[in-house]
């Protein structure tokens, strides 16, 4: 299974070099963005969740 960070790196290799019909690369695009904000919010939780160790030492 693929991590988010490999699906991310994936879809931007094939954007660069690969020749995508005009919808094959929106349906890429929007896949990447979707990765991206959800990896965006991970990083977010993630994050809260060490602050939060922090206050408690």
């Amino acid at each position: 299974m693929l991590t988010i960070d490999d699906q991310i790196w994936q879809l931007r290799v094939e954007l660069n070099n690969c020749g995508f019909s005009r919808r094959e690369r929106r349906q890429a695009e929007a896949e990447l963005k979707r990765l991206m904000a959800e990896q965006a919010e991970l990083d977010r939780v993630f994050d809260q969740a060490l602050e939060a160790l922090d206050r408690e030492r």
